[in-house]
């Protein structure tokens, strides 16, 4: 890397930020590499282009399109993107093999991660302020350390690299050998240790979007939490270049624990209560970008202005309100697992009953919906749920005076059919992270941040960290502080099922539930042989009430099977590297 090709990377900068962050620079011609590690300016330059290339939003495929915000919560069982050729559909629903898997799933980073071990060994050479060098250092481990911990949850044991090899390196050094998957997890504890007393507490909006000394400890909180699970739930495989000895259980809560409670005790967040009514305060949580809302520990810097943007809510938002796909959608099964307000199970509604060619029962949105915790009001579009000063409608026709239409307007203006696209598959859409305030033009004109670590997901690992360590008080009280803050009734009893459900209720598409289902290893339970479901709506316009059915919101059942607990490096991979050894049983 003797020259940079600054045009490129500015052109990269250009889609990350431009005059306000600290990722705004401007284009200049190639530069000398010597000059690059004397200017600040440059150096910060080349870090744009790192933190550009982690893919912290977990987007890889085109750009334009952005199909792949549904790929963890459709791999998850949450819910789905719309078409059926899309990766997210055909990566849940397709039988995982050898060949690899979908480019929107993989993460393999090894260039990038080669860049930051040069970035780290060339600003050392640098005669700027000590002080910045160290603090842009940190960054960069930082960066290096999340994008291990994306590869190990997927692949387990990987070659952990900390030097940048020239291309003429001998080929015992270029083609190393995979660590051990408890290696790869403890390098990144490790490293966060190192950096998070050189990381500052906060940065000015300038700086917003690096991180802080408390993002290192919620990465080495949740790294060190999926660690203990493993250990607990897994087992060792290919002579312990796979899982935990059950042994570690205690020694990773133990960690987990601790980084959990220095965040939540010491540190500078709190979580986000700056509305009265519990779901517009959970719904506005990933919308305040303000002061006010320090539950974020880290996010994604977007701006539209300055040409950084993405269009998550014209994917999500009803397809009446975007125009556009309409493209992310909730699974009935995942609706189940929201409480009603009164704690009352969030199944307690049989499935029988949402048959009406049999049950003959008729619904009110609030009876199916509306009642339910206030997370899910926040998190899910359902049927006359209010949204940009309308209601959003997804029944496929009206029954009045026993003719059923499929098209019309009654003479209050009732629609006798919501538009097609609302209706298939489903019958529910993604609300969490939708911005009310985003219009249809243009498209990808969406700068709502990406938050990457908040104080609620902490609470959620010292809950699970507790139970593990014997102290379920603790973890108890954690885990109410929560349902506290979405006024739903407090948990009287701790169990694993209690700490894994409000898991999955409070990080839904998060990019959080796939990852957890398989440390937990009941991804299989979950998902093996099953359908998702959605839902069918007929209006009653006489009663006022919905006729629902169950339907089939996947085209086949899915297949989960022992070994997809660990994805596969791939033939590929496999083939270029004679010191690889492929993940069990592919």
């Amino acid at each position: 890397m003797k020259k940079i090709k600054s045009i490129i990377l500015f052109i990269l900068i250009g889609l990350t930020g431009c005059n306000e962050y600290f990722l705004d620079k401007e284009p200049l011609d190639i530069i000398s590499d010597a000059v690059v590690w004397e200017d600040p300016a440059l150096i910060d330059a080349y870090l744009a282009d790192l933190y550009y290339r982690v893919d912290f939003i977990e987007i890889r495929g085109n750009y334009n399109e952005q199909t792949s915000f549904a790929m963890i919560a459709s791999m998850g069982g949450e819910g789905r993107s719309f078409g059926g050729h899309h990766l997210s559909y055909k990566s849940s629903t397709e039988v995982i093999t050898s060949a690899g898997i979908y480019s929107e799933l993989d993460y393999w980073n090894y260039q990038n991660i080669r860049d930051c071990n040069y970035f780290i060994e060339k600003i050392q050479e640098s005669a700027i302020d000590r002080e910045l060098v160290d603090q842009r250092i940190s960054e960069v481990r930082f960066l290096r350390a999340y994008m291990y911990f994306q590869m190990v949850i997927r692949f387990g044991g990987i070659p952990v690299v900390t030097e940048a090899l020239p291309i003429d390196a001998p080929d015992e050094e270029i083609y190393a050998p995979r660590n051990s998957e408890k290696e790869v997890y403890d390098f990144i504890i490790d490293e966060m240790d190192d950096i998070a007393g050189i990381l500052p507490s906060a940065y000015t909006d300038a700086d917003k979007g690096r991180p802080t000394k408390w993002a290192a400890i919620a990465l080495k909180s949740r790294a060190a939490l999926y660690a203990a699970s493993i250990a607990k739930y897994g087992e060792e495989q290919l002579n312990g270049l796979l899982g935990f000895p059950a042994s570690d259980v205690s020694h990773y809560a133990q960690i987990s624990y601790d980084a959990s409670k220095a965040i939540i005790n010491d540190g500078v967040h709190a979580l986000y209560e700056q509305i009265a009514d519990p779901a517009e305060n959970f719904q506005n949580l990933f919308l305040d970008e303000s002061a006010a809302n320090t539950e974020v520990i880290m996010s994604e810097v977007y701006d539209y202005s300055k040409n950084r943007a993405h269009a998550f809510t014209m994917r999500a938002a009803p397809h009446d309100f975007s125009n556009t796909w309409a493209s992310m959608l909730v699974n009935y099964d995942w609706v189940e697992k929201f409480e009603f307000a009164d704690g009352t199970p969030g199944n307690s509604i049989s499935r029988n009953e949402l048959n009406y060619s049999k049950s003959k029962k008729e619904w009110t949105p609030d009876e199916v919906f509306g009642t339910r915790d206030p997370r899910f009001k926040a998190t899910v579009f359902y049927p006359e749920c209010t949204w940009q000063g309308g209601k959003v409608m997804f029944h496929k026709n009206t029954i009045r005076g026993g003719v059923t239409y499929t098209s019309g307007t009654a003479e209050d203006g009732w629609p006798y059919a919501a538009i097609t696209r609302n209706w298939q598959r489903t019958g529910l859409m993604v609300r969490k992270r939708c911005n009310e305030n985003i219009s249809p033009e243009p498209l990808i004109n969406d700068d709502t941040d990406y938050i990457i670590f908040r104080l609620g997901e902490t609470y959620l690992n010292l809950a699970e960290a507790a139970f593990y360590l014997g102290k379920n008080g603790e973890a108890l009280t954690a885990l109410n502080r929560l349902r506290q803050r979405a006024n739903m009734p407090p948990k009287t009893e701790i169990s694993e099922a209690v700490i894994q459900n409000e898991r999955l209720v409070e990080l839904t598409w998060e990019n959080q539930s796939y990852w957890d289902l398989r440390r937990w290893r009941i991804a299989k339970e979950w998902l093996d042989g099953k359908r998702m479901q959605g839902l069918v709506y007929t209006y009653n316009y006489d009663t006022k009430k919905y006729r629902i059915t169950l339907q089939n919101a996947e085209g086949v059942a899915r297949t989960f099977l022992d070994h997809n607990y660990y994805l596969p490096l791939g033939v590929d991979r496999v083939a270029e590297n004679p010191n690889f050894v492929e993940n069990p049983d592919y």
